[in-house]
């Protein structure tokens, strides 16, 4: 059974989301209200997932997130009445893999839950390791070096990085990137993509203005370096 870790002040919705995953997916739900209980709770528990509300009394989910991503890359979808793109953007960058803005279906919530986790343990039994220059990536362990120093990355940024390895020298474009990570279409809203290979460029790049490994395309796409 997975384990939800929920962190949301609005108890009605908390009651709500609950009941439905308890029932619909058989998933272990544990909810708190503030974030000062959640990083209580994932001292002594392990999670497979975090909902967290971004408006939250005291610390706020983003600063929650932040925190949580020195010790875990489990995944994170954010659910939050926030829309802008400024919120949207800074959520991705503090290392959440999803959004979601309420008021929102709960199958639309199931299924971003059950793509996150197939996400995170997606196996990939075609090759064990590749290496470029630099770079390696181990996929019997999910795991990404550069320079021989491993990489912390979250289950998106992981999966997004081996799809371009694994097509590498080929042109990619957003919308199959979109379509093979996320597994929905994108309805032309790239800011999680973009949010996403920003991080990574800055994990693998020794020059992020000019990236040698991802390099946008006809502004259509990416290539990864074939070497």
């Amino acid at each position: 059974m997975k384990r939800i870790l929920m962190i949301e002040d609005d108890l009605e919705l908390c009651e709500i989301l609950q009941f439905y995953l308890l029932k619909e997916a058989d998933y272990d739900v544990t909810v708190v209200h503030n974030a000062e209980s959640a990083l209580k709770l994932v001292q002594v528990r392990a999670f497979d997932l975090f909902l967290i509300d971004i408006m939250l009394p005291g610390i706020d989910g983003l600063e929650f997130c932040t925190r949580l991503r020195k010790h875990s890359y489990v995944p994170v979808i954010f659910i939050s009445c926030l829309n802008d793109d400024e919120t949207i953007i800074r959520a991705l960058q503090m290392g959440g893999d999803d959004y979601l803005v309420k008021p929102f279906k709960a199958p639309v919530l199931m299924a971003r839950i059950e793509a996150n986790l197939r996400r995170c343990g997606r196996e990939h039994p075609d090759r064990t390791q590749i290496q470029i220059r630099d770079l390696m990536l181990d996929a019997g362990v999910h795991l990404i070096y550069k320079n021989g120093q491993e990489l912390s990355l979250s289950p998106t940024e992981y999966e997004i990085l081996f799809y371009l390895i694994k097509n590498r020298g080929k042109f990619i474009s957003f919308d199959e990137i979109y379509d093979a990570i996320w597994q929905r279409p994108s309805f032309g809203d790239m800011r999680t993509l973009f949010v996403h290979i920003s991080h990574l460029r800055q994990k693998i790049e020794d020059d992020t203005a000019h990236p040698y490994y991802i390099r946008t395309h006809l502004r259509d796409g990416y290539i990864f370096a074939a070497e």
